[in-house]
C-alpha cells in the first residue's frame, strides 16, 4: 500500500479535559433514547424520564462551558422555523397543553444533539455510537437466546406496559421469545422494526469504522455480522427498503467521486432511474415482496392507517392539528383510531403524514426543506471528501429517510436527535473536518482488497 493510498490513522487524544464525562453523558443519552423501551421496561416512565432529565442536565452544563455560540450560529433556519411553528401551533392545536409538552420534549431532545454537535467530532461520534449500537444488538441477541433456550417463552416487562395480569396481546411482550422459531426478534428495545433500524445503523457504522480503521479491523468486520444477522431476524420489510437506498447511495457516491460535473449527473440519473424501476417493481410485486419479510400486501395494515390519517388532515390541511410527535394516548383524535388485533398504534407509520396531520401543510413544506437542504449538504461532504468517515451521516440519513415512509420515528427520540445532529454539524466550517488524503477514497478501497487478494 502506497502512501498515495494509505488511509489517514487519526488517534483519539483521550486524555484531554473533560473527555471521559462527555463520552460517558453521550453514551449513556444515546443508549436511553435509541432503547428506550428497554429502560422503561425496566425502571418505568418516571425512572426513565428521571435519568433523561439527568442527562440533560449533565449534557447542558458541559455543553454551555464549551463555547456553545458556535453551534447555534451553525443551525439553520429551517430547523429553527420547524421548531418555531411547532410552539405556534399551540395556538390552534387540538390539544394546547400537549402540544406544549411535546414542544417542550423536541427543544429537549434538539438540545441534547446540539451537545453532540458541539463537543464531538465526526469520528468521536461514530466511535460512541458504533460502541452504543455494538452494546444493544449483542444484549439483544443474549436477551434472545434467553428467552427462547431458557425460558422457552415469552418475556413480560418488568414494569407493564398495560393494565391486567397478562398481556391482552403478543405485542406488549418484552420479547415473544422467537429466536429458533423463524419469527421476528424483538431484542432488548422491545420492538422488532426499532431492532432493525438499530441493527442497519450498526451495518452502516460497523461498515464505516472498518474502511477508516476506527478499530480493529477483526471486530468491526464480527459487529457487520451480528448486525445482518439480526436485520434478517427482526424481518423488517421498511428496514429492507432502507438498506436498500442505502448500498445505492454508497456506490453512487464512492463512483462519483473526484469526477467531472457531468459525469457525477450522469451517475445521479442512473441511479434516480434504477431506484424509480425498483420502486414500480415492489409496487406491482409487493405480496411476493411483502410475503418475503411476513407482512401482508399492505405491509400490515399501513395502507389503511394512512387513509385514516389522510381523512383527518383534510379536515385540517393548512395548519394541522398541532404538534404532538408520538401520538398520546387518551387525546382525541387519535384514541382508538387505529387498533390491530387489540392493539393500539399511535403513530402514521410515516413520518411525512404525521408531519402533515400535526402542522398541515405550511409545516410539511418547512421540513421538506429542512430534509432537501441537508441531503444536499451531506452529500456534497460525503462526495467531496475522501475519507470515508464522510460517507456516515449520508447513508444514515438515507436510511432515515427511507425507513421513514413506514415508520415515524425520525420524529422522536434517536430519529430526531439523529436528524437534529446532521441538520446542524453539516454546517460546520471546513477547518474542523479531518484533512484530505491525496486519493478518492475508491482508490484505497479497491488498493486493499487488491493487497488482501495478494496475501
Amino acid at each position: 500500500m502506497t502512501a498515495l493510498t494509505r488511509p489517514i490513522r487519526v488517534v483519539f487524544n483521550t486524555r484531554e479535559k473533560g473527555y471521559r464525562s462527555k463520552t460517558w453523558t453521550a453514551s449513556a443519552g444515546i443508549f436511553t433514547l435509541m432503547a428506550g423501551d428497554a429502560v422503561r421496561y425496566s425502571i418505568g416512565w418516571l425512572g426513565w424520564g428521571a435519568v433523561l432529565l439527568v442527562l440533560l442536565s449533565i449534557s447542558m452544563v458541559l455543553f454551555f462551558k464549551n463555547q456553545p455560540s458556535n453551534t447555534f450560529r451553525e443551525i439553520p433556519w429551517p430547523l429553527w422555523a420547524a421548531l418555531g411553528w411547532m410552539a405556534l401551533s399551540t395556538i390552534w392545536s387540538a390539544y394546547p397543553s400537549i402540544t406544549a409538552l411535546a414542544t417542550v420534549s423536541q427543544i429537549a431532545t434538539t438540545a441534547f444533539a446540539l451537545f453532540l454537535v458541539g463537543l464531538f467530532s465526526w469520528r468521536h461520534l461514530l466511535r460512541v455510537f458504533a460502541n452504543v449500537i455494538r452494546f444493544i444488538l449483542g444484549a439483544s441477541l443474549i436477551f434472545e437466546f434467553v428467552a427462547a433456550a431458557i425460558v422457552q417463552g415469552p418475556i413480560a416487562p418488568i414494569f407493564k406496559n398495560y393494565s391486567g395480569e397478562k398481556p391482552p396481546a403478543a405485542a406488549f411482550y418484552w420479547t415473544q421469545g422467537n429466536l429458533f422459531d423463524g419469527e421476528r426478534i424483538q431484542g432488548i428495545v422491545g420492538n422488532s422494526n426499532l431492532l432493525a433500524f438499530v441493527a442497519m445503523l450498526g451495518v452502516v457504522t460497523f461498515a464505516v469504522e472498518y474502511a477508516i480503521i476506527g478499530t480493529k479491523r477483526w471486530v468491526s468486520a464480527l459487529c457487520i455480522l451480528a448486525s445482518v444477522t439480526t436485520m434478517l431476524l427482526a424481518k423488517s420489510a421498511g428496514i429492507g427498503f432502507a438498506m436498500t437506498a442505502i448500498v445505492i447511495a454508497a456506490i453512487v457516491s464512492i463512483a462519483a467521486e473526484g469526477k467531472e460535473r457531468e459525469v457525477r449527473h450522469k451517475y445521479y440519473r442512473v441511479a434516480w432511474a434504477f431506484a424509480g424501476t425498483v420502486g414500480v417493481i415492489v409496487l406491482f410485486f409487493r405480496a411476493t415482496v411483502f410475503e418475503f419479510f411476513g407482512k401482508s400486501p399492505d405491509m400490515t395494515g399501513r395502507s389503511g392507517i394512512w387513509k385514516l390519517v389522510l381523512g383527518l388532515i383534510e379536515q385540517r390541511p393548512v395548519f394541522g392539528w398541532g404538534w404532538t410527535s408520538h401520538w398520546m394516548p387518551g387525546v382525541e383524535p387519535y384514541e382508538g383510531l387505529v387498533v390491530i388485533n387489540n392493539v393500539p398504534y399511535y403513530q402514521a407509520h410515516n413520518a411525512y403524514l404525521d408531519i402533515t396531520l400535526q402542522l398541515g401543510f405550511i409545516g410539511a413544506a418547512i421540513f421538506g426543506i429542512l430534509f432537501l437542504t441537508t441531503f444536499i449538504k451531506l452529500w456534497r461532504l460525503a462526495v467531496r471528501h475522501t475519507v470515508a468517515l464522510y460517507l456516515w451521516p449520508i447513508l444514515i440519513f438515507m436510511g432515515l429517510a427511507v425507513w421513514s415512509l413506514t415508520e415515524s420515528r425520525i420524529l422522536i427520540e434517536i430519529g430526531w436527535v439523529l436528524l437534529a445532529l446532521f441538520v446542524v454539524k453539516v454546517n460546520q466550517p471546513e477547518e474542523m473536518l479531518e484533512p484530505r488524503g491525496r486519493s478518492p477514497k475508491r482508490v484505497r478501497l479497491l488498493s486493499f482488497r487488491q493487497r488482501k487478494n495478494q496475501i
